[in-house]
């Protein structure tokens, strides 16, 4: 995390309750009580520049279950060859997943597709972890669960989202970076748990992921997830 190096957030009022929230949260040891209504701050303050980053998480979410699917029915190298991607067949683990993570990317130069890159990236070096061959990538995209990987995704964009725009703050205001990386642990576990806790699975049987649904599905949970951390602050 700690993207945020050069960036500043927006001004306004509630960009500026968001602020006070951030440095209320170092006042109060990083509660579970005063993450939460920075984060539920964030998210009221976002509102007005959702929409964008909405559509950037569910155009790259998409092409990834497309792929994914891709992979169970027809296997990883058929697969790349669909989607333009011939040249990775045979590749090995690190270079496929290189070109898989600019491939999910929507390419433009938005700051919303790039925190929605990020998170794709950082959810692909997850996924990563135990994967030593092809055979292994093979394996981990025809398990990949729809609902599953829409909901750590998410988890992920609004990770890379608040800290894109307070992590440079989070740093300043911690005595040294040790405890820095340790807050920034803290809220990222903390946002896991609240969408783990309150995010509704609609129970997909299938769905176009190469269309406009699928997008546009995507696009409605993430505005789902953001409203649990609204309503969150509201019941404060």
């Amino acid at each position: 995390m700690g993207t945020s190096k050069g960036y500043l957030p927006p001004t306004g009022h509630l960009w500026s309750e968001a602020k006070r929230a951030v440095s209320s949260m170092n006042r109060n040891s990083y509660s579970s009580s005063s993450v939460g209504k920075a984060i539920s701050s964030f998210s009221k303050a976002n509102s007005g520049t959702r929409n964008q980053g909405n559509s950037a998480i569910g155009a790259s979410g998409a092409k990834a279950l497309y792929f994914a699917d891709l992979v169970r029915s027809i296997g990883l190298d058929n697969a790349l060859n669909q989607v333009g991607l011939a040249h990775l067949a045979g590749q090995d683990p690190q270079t496929l997943f290189e070109g898989l993570v600019n491939y999910f990317s929507e390419g433009t130069n938005s700051l919303q597709q790039s925190i929605a890159d990020q998170a794709m990236q950082e959810y692909m070096e997850e996924m990563m972890g135990s994967v030593r061959s092809k055979d292994e990538l093979e394996e981990a995209f025809s398990k990949m669960e729809s609902e599953v990987f829409i909901q750590d995704y998410l988890t992920k964009y609004v990770q890379v989202s608040f800290f894109t725009n307070f992590a440079e703050k989070i740093n300043a205001l911690c005595k040294d970076v040790g405890q820095a990386m340790k807050m920034q642990e803290r809220i990222k576990e903390f946002i896991r748990l609240e969408i783990a806790d309150n995010y509704n699975r609609d129970g997909l049987k299938s769905m176009d992921w190469r269309g406009r649904e699928g997008r546009e599905y995507i696009e409605k949970k993430c505005e789902e997830v953001w409203g649990i951390f609204e309503r969150w602050g509201d019941s404060e």
